[in-house]
Order: structure tokens, then sequence, then C-alpha cells
């Protein structure tokens, strides 16, 4: 048994391997053989999680993985250097689609999941997450019961669960896009580490940049966009895009910016899936914005909100999909300065008997940029999760230099915490 990957599904296959990582900070010490046995259960929830993607003529296909082949729980020690090493470690195409690693420390450990994007979106892949720690509880406790036969229907893609459009509809659509694209040219990050030497060493290609703030902090700067009347990824996108204005250099003053901020469309074409599904149901939103240097932020974040809201409901993230084809062909379209994944408030898995743990955190994942192109998108991953709010901002060593985004980090927060302070008492 087979399944053709779709359309949408397509720009997950290729050399370039992306995955979604979960990472959790775990204090107790965690039983290897226990984790080990969670993970192997959550496969047998899953066919896409017991697959491989294979090529058959101009297709791709998930095709199931022989026993022998599944993916087993990694542990080594944590030394210096692990994690990121971890962190450069693709799922490569041919091979399993799912990964776990336990990086065993003194006083902390740290476990490590990753789930391709071809087979996941950020809702599912926190949901991996969550299940596997549930399994170990189960097992841990005598009260999990393996079923008599592994799952084996995989679930439908993106594409089924879209209304049926007309080529009219999507040719008005691309018009309306091309339309909005009009006027000054988009301005992107450059790549200030690109061309350095010495080359940087494979495992250590690709890393993340990380913004966590206190249970304090969080509470301020949800309490002050509540009272500002604008929504906490308005905000955080507003800061974003101002730290991305003031990383452009000074002839780059008079180009805008342009963020593309992921859509999850499961409530809107398939309120009946659940979130555990291991399928991809995301698309985006491209928006165009004037962020001069000294913007009011709040106005910013309001009109982020009120244009991501109401292409929400005019149905645009479905239409992006579905006219992608059509939209390819105009580059005039894709330049970028930020990629936002809106990840918002997620509860952190449970902690089992003996174990707590105390961070999690997740991003995605590219196995490599290309620093050719001499400029490029921020990306960022925002979330609160055990009650504190962090950003994830995954970067090219090759591309971003470590003093870059220190600068990046320290403007945004400062933006934050300047949200933070001016909440109501």
């Amino acid at each position: 048994m087979r399944r053709r990957i779709a359309r949408s599904e397509r720009m997950y296959v290729s050399e370039i391997r992306t995955q979604a990582l979960q990472i959790c900070v775990v204090r107790g010490g965690v039983d290897a053989q226990l984790l080990d046995a969670a993970f192997t259960a959550v496969l047998a929830e899953a066919p896409g999680l017991r697959s491989r993607l294979e090529k058959d003529g101009d297709d791709f296909y998930l095709t199931p993985l022989a026993p022998d082949e599944l993916p087993r729980l990694h542990v080594r020690r944590n030394e210096p250097g692990a994690r990121l090493e971890e962190y450069n470690k693709p799922l490569h195409l041919g091979g399993p689609l799912a990964r776990a690693v336990l990086l065993t420390g003194s006083d902390e450990d740290v476990v490590l999941f990753g789930v391709d994007h071809a087979i996941s979106d950020g809702r599912s892949a926190t949901s991996f997450t969550r299940r596997i720690w549930q399994r170990y509880i189960d097992i841990q406790e005598g009260s999990y019961a393996a079923p008599d036969t592994a799952s084996q229907e995989y679930p439908k893609p993106l594409d089924e669960w879209l209304p049926a459009r007309t080529d009219a509809e999507l040719d008005a659509y691309v018009q309306e896009r091309i339309k909005r694209a009009e006027g000054a040219p988009v301005a992107s990050l450059p790549f200030s580490a690109a061309g350095s030497t010495p080359p940087v060493p494979p495992e250590q290609l690709m890393t993340s940049r990380r913004l966590r703030l206190t249970e304090q902090e969080t509470s301020g700067l949800l309490a002050f966009a509540k009272d500002a009347g604008v929504s906490v990824n308005g905000l955080v996108a507003a800061a974003l895009l101002a730290a991305v204005r003031a990383g452009l250099p000074a002839d780059l003053a008079d180009h805008r910016l342009s963020s593309f901020c992921t859509v999850d469309l499961r409530d809107q074409v398939a309120p009946g899936l659940s979130h555990e599904t291991m399928v991809p149901m995301v698309s985006w939103y491209r928006d165009l914005l004037d962020v001069p240097e000294g913007a009011d932020l709040v106005k910013v974040g309001h009109r982020f909100t009120t244009e991501l809201r109401g292409a929400m409901d005019r149905g645009d993230a479905a239409l992006e999909m579905q006219a992608l084809d059509r939209l390819l062909v105009h580059p005039q379209l894709w330049p970028t300065s930020l990629v936002l994944t809106n990840v918002g408030r997620i509860d952190g898995p449970p902690s089992p008997k003996g174990l707590e743990i105390v961070d999690m955190t997740k991003f995605p994942l590219s196995s490599r940029w290309d620093p050719a192109r001499g400029s490029g998108p921020l990306l960022a991953s925002p979330a609160t999760i055990y009650n504190r709010f962090s950003i994830e901002m995954p970067y090219s060593t090759q591309c971003f230099s470590a003093e870059q985004m220190d600068s990046i980090h320290d403007h945004i927060r400062e933006s934050l915490l300047g949200f933070a302070e001016r909440a109501p008492r």
C-alpha cells in the first residue's frame, strides 16, 4: 500500500529536507528503554510515520518501510556541540520520516523529536510529541495496550479537503495577488556571513537563535496585547518586522517589507480532522507592509492582524494552495522579509512520574540554505509553552552571522519588553 504525494505536499519533497523539530529538556533521568518503546508505539498509530518517500516516474509516493527499517531512539551523551550536531542531521530522502534522540546529561536530559514536513504540520508535530510522552506514561504505569495491528490508512491530503474552484476564480485570485505586489520593491536581510572563511563544518550549518521571556514578562506582553486590542501574533510580527528594518542597509530605506505567515487550514476546511492526524494542512498569507524606522508597532500590529483575519475570512490561504502553479510563474510575488509560523499558546507535554519536563521549544528546520542569493528572510517561530513566551529563529550559519542574529534578538527583545512594561497594572 502506498499514497501519492499531492500537489500541496510536493514543496516538501526535494534535496533540501525540512523537518518539524521539537525539543524537551527533562530532569529526573529519562529511561531510554521506556522512551524507545513509547516512540515505537506512536509510530504504530500513523502509517506516514512508518514510511519513506519514493519517486516513481514523475510522482513521489509514501511507501511503507520494512520492519527492520523503522526508526528507533538514538541515545548519546549531551557533550558540547551534540545538540547542534543533531540539528544538522536531516531526514534523508528515501529514509525514515521521523526520528527521536536522547541526549543524556548529569542534571538534565535533552530529547529531540523530528518529523518530516511531508507528513506533518505544526499542530500534528506538537501532538506527535505529546503522544510520545503520554505513551511513556502509559507504559510506565502498565496501562498501555498495543493495537492488534498498526494503522494502515494514510490520511487524505489537504488538496482533497479544499472546495472546488473554477479556472476563472483561480485566475482572479492570481490577478489580485499581482495587483497587491505592485509598488516599491521588497527588502530582505543581507547574508552577512556569506563568503566568510573558513568554510562552515557540515555539523554546524544550521542552528537557531532563541529569545525567551520570563513568566512575568510573558504575562505583561499578554496583558498589553489585550489592553491594546491587538493579537499577540500581530505585536510579535510588528516587533520582528521592525528588527528586520533595523538590520537593512540605509540604501533600502524606501523598500517595503513582506511577510509570509503560515495559516493552519484544519479548522477552516476540515473541522472534523484531529490535530493528531499526521498530514500537512497548512498554507500561508503574504502581506506587504510599509514599516519605516521608528514606526508605531501597535499600529503595525493592528494592521497585520486585520489583514491576516481578512484574508482568512476570504479564504485566501486555501486559494493560495489551489492557485500555486499559477502563482509560481510570477517571481514578483515571492520576495520575502519575514517568514512567521504562528504557533500561539500550546500545552506542553505531561511529565511522567519521576521526571519534570522543564522546557519545550519547537521550530521548522531546513537542511541547508543558499548563501549565493545574498539576502533572505528572517524565520521566526513564536510560541508560549509552560507559560513562557519564546521565539526560535532558525538560520544558516553560512548566511547570517552570530553577531547579526544577536542584534536581531536584542532588537526584538527590547520591543517585546517595551510592550510588557506598558501593560495595565
